[in-house]
């Protein structure tokens, strides 16, 4: 998808840290890599090793400890998720993670992906599926599929930090069955654009505060009359006729992660705002699904690790049968 860095100044620059910093981290990283449980199957560079140490860091002391409010209040951590980005003088310049470094991304590739979403659903799946959503499918996939211009123009908000998004692809009736949406996009050479109809539901930064609509997104639509003529647009907040549903309320998990139904009433898409082929947005689609099903995996293995970690911590502190 995206090449690694390489270079270790790189990663240094991109994340605005000095080069004691690294170097420490570096240091770190070598002993998370040879421990028991973090071979080098996990850390397969020393840049991999770096950039987990320096996220596992993080999570201990930003992540944690607001974990537990957020999700009971079921409400998205805004300042937090943007201290993920390059806009914060500390941030750590992760959300555009596999995004070209010329557009303000870091350039890494798909195990860097999944060890970030490992790290962060250690202390709060929640919060890592906002960043899935964000980072994988809106940054990664308008990364892959976007023009130069397309690039230019919206994945330096998104990699600072300063816009937050997202992806429709799910609707009320086309889940599984992706193929069956009805929202539609039809040109209107008299408008200037595509006229975008429908609803999308599910959609993770759908709402960032319960009231609004989140910031960008790619919007997959029907476009033709054959089941697989579906094209991909870039829908910003703001216009007209793109509105929210309704926000999720009361799930059973990811709390913290916010999830709404959003819906497009002849909202008028610019041409300029397709990304890919006209009715070629399928491949576009299933190629991103696959960075997306290794950082959900690498989700599972975040939370499976935590789990195991709270039993042993639970099995030495129990006292049962007289026994400590």
């Amino acid at each position: 998808f995206c090449s690694a860095f390489g270079r270790l100044s790189s990663l240094s620059m991109m994340l605005g840290r000095t080069a004691g910093i690294v170097r420490r981290s570096i240091s770190h990283a070598r002993c998370l890599s040879t421990s028991s449980s973090l071979t080098s199957l996990f850390n397969p560079t020393e840049e991999h090793a770096a950039l987990r140490s320096m996220l596992r860091s993080f999570v201990e002391k930003e992540v944690e400890p607001q974990a537990i409010e957020y999700n009971r209040n079921e409400t998205f951590n805004i300042p937090l998720f943007r201290k993920l980005g390059t806009a914060d003088p500390e941030g750590l310049g992760i959300l555009g993670l596999t995004a070209p470094e010329e557009h303000g991304g870091t350039g890494f590739d798909a195990t860097a992906c999944a060890l970030v979403h490992e790290e962060l659903s250690y202390s709060d799946p929640a919060f890592c599926l906002s960043y899935l959503a964000h980072s994988v499918l809106f940054v990664n996939n308008l990364a892959v599929n976007g023009s130069g211009q397309q690039l230019e123009k919206f994945l330096p908000g998104a990699c600072e930090g300063t816009k937050i998004g997202g992806m429709c692809m799910s609707e009320p009736a086309a889940g599984t069955d992706v193929l069956g949406m009805k929202t539609t996009a039809k040109l209107d050479q008299d408008a200037g654009g595509y006229i975008l109809n429908g609803a999308k539901m599910w959609i993770t930064n759908g709402t960032l505060t319960g009231k609004d609509t989140g910031d960008v997104f790619l919007v997959y639509a029907r476009t033709g009359e054959g089941r697989s003529d579906i094209t991909q647009f870039v829908v910003e907040r703001g216009m007209e006729g793109f509105n929210l549903g309704q926000k999720i309320e009361d799930k059973l998990g990811m709390r913290a992660s916010m999830t709404a139904e959003l819906v497009f009433d002849n909202v008028l898409i610019p041409e300029e705002n397709v990304v890919g082929e006209v009715n070629g947005a399928t491949l576009c689609m299933m190629r991103n699904l696959e960075i997306e099903r290794i950082a959900l995996a690498a989700m599972a293995l975040g939370i499976a690790r935590r789990c195991v970690d709270d039993m042993k911590r639970y099995a030495a502190e129990r006292t049962a049968f007289g026994k400590d």
